[in-house]
């Protein structure tokens, strides 16, 4: 028994020598090194013993690391296990706050992940590992949402990327694309409709953006304001802008005119809309600018002709008529020149909801007679 024994000791020893791994010295990196070997020498560079991996060990590293990096940009497509490998080296602290290799393994990540969402549905896995590796980087967040804009099903959404870019002071160009106003107006959209008291908006902001990105947004959101792909969007542009004390009263007065204009909920934006109209009878000079402004939009606000709050809707246009009567005529004015066909318009009727105005039961209490008579003659031709 203890013959057998001592033989199977025998044979485990003889089988962990035989499996010994050969560790390589500073001479072998060198020559491979020399030989631009770079898979041989990732796989035996750790073989350095900690307390050896001096400054010769790390300049080799780094070299090799770029060189390497370098020559995987310049495949196409990157491969899988190149992408891969990449990844195993910039959990190297030597390279990870290597400046070089960094950019080369962002340019080599983006490849890759490129071409595999062109190929594959399922990526994602590798772009989260990508991504938790440089989560700090405002460059990198930028490509990934931008690549990643129109890739469905998510899960990462362009929203993940985008907190990080747009916090830095690089966010006044990020700002400026397109997708990324999209983005942050989406993400402030959902925020004002969660909110219930006055002044978190200006914190909901503060909490979302960089001071810098804001330069490019306001200026956005202005044009928003006057061009809105829907009726609440001019709210909120408008909300945006007041929130930060960049709505001068101007265009306050432009905004609860139109606000009225455009079958508002009663509350408290209706209120100050209400009056504001009252403010504006005090002062031609005023109401005469925000009509030149209203002028500029086309079609022009008219949501309340269609209101089915019959009560509301006299109401507010009986307010007008009292308040700012200009608005009303030139209203009118538009819709008797586009039936009768005395003047053009390149986008069209400007006036809409024309027609509901017209046949309102209390309609000759808001327009003359003749203007009345003037409408039907067209509708009869």
């Amino acid at each position: 028994m203890r013959f057998f024994r001592f033989f199977f000791l025998f044979l485990v020893i003889c089988s962990n020598r035989g499996l010994a791994k050969t560790l390589y010295n500073m001479s072998d990196l060198q020559t491979l090194a020399d030989e631009n070997n770079f898979i041989e020498f990732f796989d035996h560079a750790l073989d350095i013993r900690p307390s050896e991996r001096l400054e010769k060990w790390k300049e080799m590293v780094t070299k090799m690391a770029e060189s390497y990096a370098q020559s995987i940009t310049t495949k196409a497509p990157v491969e899988k296990k190149d992408f891969y490998k990449i990844e195993n080296l910039f959990t190297w602290p030597s390279l990870k706050s290597n400046d070089i290799f960094k950019q080369r393994r962002q340019e080599i990540g983006l490849k890759y992940l490129t071409n595999c969402f062109k190929t594959k549905p399922h990526c994602w896995k590798d772009l989260s590992h990508f991504w938790d590796k440089d989560k700090q980087d405002t460059d990198l967040a930028i490509k990934l949402a931008e690549l990643t804009l129109t890739i469905e099903p998510k899960t990462i959404s362009t929203w993940d990327f985008l907190e990080t870019a747009l916090k830095g002071p690089l966010s006044e160009f990020y700002c400026q694309k397109e997708f990324v106003q999209n983005s942050i107006w989406e993400k402030l959209e959902l925020d004002y409709v969660r909110l219930n008291k006055k002044g978190d908006l200006l914190k909901k902001i503060d909490q979302t953006l960089h001071h810098d990105c804001l330069i490019p947004f306001n200026k956005w959101a202005g044009s928003v304001f006057l061009n809105p792909r829907k009726i609440e969007d001019r709210e909120l542009a408008f909300q945006i802008l007041e929130a930060q004390g960049k709505a001068d009263g101007q265009l306050k007065d432009l905004f609860y005119s139109i606000y009225l204009l455009e079958n508002p909920s009663k509350g408290d934006l209706f209120n100050l809309s209400w009056n504001r109209l009252i403010e504006l009878s005090k002062s031609e000079v005023r109401r005469s600018r925000v009509l030149e402004e209203i002028k500029k939009i086309d079609p022009l606000p008219d949501a309340l002709m269609s209101s089915s709050d019959l009560g509301k809707k006299k109401a507010i246009l009986l307010h007008f008529k009292h308040h700012f009567p200009e608005y009303i005529q030139f209203y009118v004015e538009q819709c008797l020149q586009y039936y009768q066909g005395t003047s053009s318009f390149k986008n069209g009727n400007p006036t809409i909801r024309c027609q509901e105005l017209m046949k309102s039961d209390f309609i000759e209490q808001i327009i003359d007679k003749e203007k009345i008579k003037q409408y039907q003659k067209t509708q009869f031709i």
